[in-house]
């Protein structure tokens, strides 16, 4: 079941990856030459190195961060090979057509706006280079009946809609499973999670 992809700059502008994680500072912004200029402040983020046998403190950075409807998280598998550099990158990469060659999940909490309410969201990027519904499930690792797939891209990767009600528990360890799945033959030692926060958190 397919739908056309969502960017999160469709739903709030200021606090869109592409808006704020791709640059890394401070945006100023001005409607024309007699407008003061107004900085926004770049959000705070968070860095956990977890197991996938702790998930206790990613999990409730997810309730936090639905519960202000506002934020995102990017999970990456740390392997032996792999360094700690931050990805600065976020949802946008998957729809904006630019493969970042490496694979990684990005979580985006489900938000209200005048018009409707938009399910949380999940987005993997990977190198497989081929569409991957079909592949996680023989690997072992369907996608859930009850989410709906809103890409399978072999460049821009897969997005889901997650149902609100579905436990945050159980869409990270599903995410770190496909993760996994999809990350090929190196050892996964830990994972990290970097958590951008609300703004004004």
């Amino acid at each position: 079941m397919m739908r056309p992809s969502v960017s999160p700059e469709s739903r709030d502008d200021t606090s869109s990856p592409a808006g704020q994680a791709q640059h890394g500072f401070a945006v100023e912004v001005g409607a024309n030459c007699n407008t003061p200029r107004v900085t926004r402040a770049p959000r705070n983020v968070k860095y956990v190195i977890f197991t996938g046998n702790d998930l206790t403190q990613v999990v409730a950075y997810m309730e936090q961060l639905a519960s202000a409807e506002d934020g995102w998280i990017n999970l990456l598998a740390r392997t032996a090979e792999n360094d700690d550099r931050p990805t600065s990158l976020g949802f946008f990469a998957l729809v904006g057509g630019s493969a970042i060659g490496v694979t990684m999940c990005t979580w985006i909490p489900g938000s209200h706006s005048r018009r409707k309410y938009t399910e949380p969201t999940l987005g993997i990027t990977h190198v497989t280079g081929h569409r991957v519904f079909g592949e996680l499930r023989l690997l072992g690792t369907p996608i859930p009946q009850n989410w709906v797939v809103d890409q399978d891209h072999p460049r821009r990767g897969l997005v889901v809609r997650v149902p609100s009600e579905e436990p945050q528990e159980h869409v990270l360890t599903w995410a770190l499973d496909a993760l996994a799945a999809l990350s090929g033959p190196n050892a996964i030692e830990k994972w990290r999670a970097e958590i951008y926060m609300p703004l004004g958190q």
